[in-house]
């Protein structure tokens, strides 16, 4: 505002169309926002069509409602509740349903309890929205045996977080990014994930059964990190005790071995991953879900990096020889090992030679071995490699993540 139009007294800002007012409150929070209608007459209704709804930090439940009640029910292009809650699982619900109501394109739910432990528990998670395209909760109990989105036709993105599932299928046909971090699957039974339009999966740190990957023909990238807390948690699953790293390790104290005995022969997690371009598996040696599935020789075609951890040097080797034999593009390889300078891998001495028709792909160009220190267990991983067909040239070791050697071993 200019110097003559502030001795003037010009309102330049309440000159703007109602249109630009509407988009200038929507950067605030919905609190903030209904209390510009006190600034003039004009104002006094503009807050209620405004096509955001935000609430963050502590809200009270009923001041929530009584907003929406409140506004017209005119499109909204966001609803974003990130906020401790004082009220019940019916207000949650009651605010889905005016946003799905309003056609909300974008629909973010996190909600806070003053007990850390506990989540929201949301009976009916059913939304019927065309428009929602981005739905992100975090924090809640979803108690439906079935998480059915197909009254969302467009829905691209999904994304939970700490958050209880017990549904026995996930299934959306238009979902292209899933995100699922520190979640809590069935213990019963596992969760069936049916996605066939996904490009983009992440799964981190969840808990419970590994859920089971339907085919995912259109993906692209693929994150997987198992449950690293296992060995502090009562059960272990899919967490072998035994050294049974393909499962029946025949031992009836072994949870994790006789709950997959009483499964049917089915593939968890690669058929599902197999198309991926780029793929991220990250567990402990104990984890036995991988190394079980590698029965049903998937060939990885469209692999072109890869990222595995420690898990595929056990049972020897057989996920680092898995996958070179099952990936006949692949360009660059990344093995992040956590070894310490005092530990060593337990490696025979004699290294794995394979025949002639395993040799890998002959598009790999880059090895990545990141570690702590050189150890003697790295160099016997180093001979390996070279053994499976992979020039000493490409392979690098990278300590702490920062520096590089170069490795020069000669086949003898």
């Amino acid at each position: 505002m200019t110097d003559s139009a502030a001795a003037a007294g010009e309102d330049r800002i309440g000159a703007l169309p109602d249109d630009i007012l509407r988009l200038v409150l929507s950067f605030l929070p919905s609190r903030e926002s209904v209390c510009t209608c006190v600034l003039a007459r004009r104002w006094r209704n503009l807050w209620k069509s405004v096509p955001t709804v935000v609430f963050y930090e502590e809200e009270e439940a009923r001041f929530v409602t009584s907003l929406l009640l409140l506004r017209d029910r005119t499109p909204l292009r966001e609803f974003v509740f990130v906020s401790f809650l004082d009220g019940t699982p019916q207000d949650a619900e009651l605010w889905l349903r005016y946003a799905a109501s309003c056609q909300v394109k974008v629909l973010r739910l996190a909600v806070h309890r003053y007990d850390f432990t506990e989540r929201l528990p949301l009976p009916d998670m059913t939304l019927v929205c065309h428009q929602l395209t981005t739905l992100d909760i975090c924090s809640v109990t979803l108690e439906e045996r079935t998480l059915d989105f197909s009254s969302c036709p467009v829905l691209d993105v999904l994304e939970m977080q700490d958050c209880e599932i017990n549904a026995e299928k996930i299934s959306c046909q238009s979902l292209r990014h899933l995100s699922m971090d520190t979640c809590s699957f069935p213990e019963d039974v596992r969760t069936r994930i049916s996605c066939p339009s996904l490009a983009a999966l992440d799964l981190t740190e969840n808990v419970g059964l590994t859920p089971f990957l339907e085919s995912m023909p259109s993906l692209v990238t693929a994150s997987v990190r198992f449950d690293t807390e296992w060995s502090e948690r009562e059960e272990p699953y899919d967490h072998c005790l035994n050294g049974g790293y393909y499962g029946h390790c025949g031992e009836d104290s072994c949870l994790a071995c006789h709950h997959i005995d009483s499964e049917d022969d089915v593939c968890v997690l690669l058929d599902g991953l197999c198309g991926a371009a780029d793929l991220k598996l990250i567990s402990t040696p104990k984890m036995i879900i991988c190394t079980r599935d590698f029965k049903w020789r998937h060939t990885f075609t469209k692999l072109k990096t890869l990222y595995l951890s420690e898990w595929c040097l056990a049972a020897d080797f057989s996920g680092l020889v898995y996958f070179l034999q099952h990936s006949p593009n692949l360009e660059k390889l990344t093995l992040a090992l956590k070894i310490c300078e005092q530990e060593s891998l337990n490696i025979k001495d004699d290294s794995y030679k394979p025949s002639k028709e395993y040799l890998i792909s002959k598009n790999l160009k880059v090895v990545e071995i990141k570690c702590c220190y050189e150890v003697e267990s790295i160099h016997h991983i180093v001979e390996i490699l070279i053994n499976l067909g992979v020039p000493p040239e490409n392979i690098n070791i990278l300590h702490n993540h920062e520096s590089s050697d170069r490795f020069s071993f000669e086949e003898e």
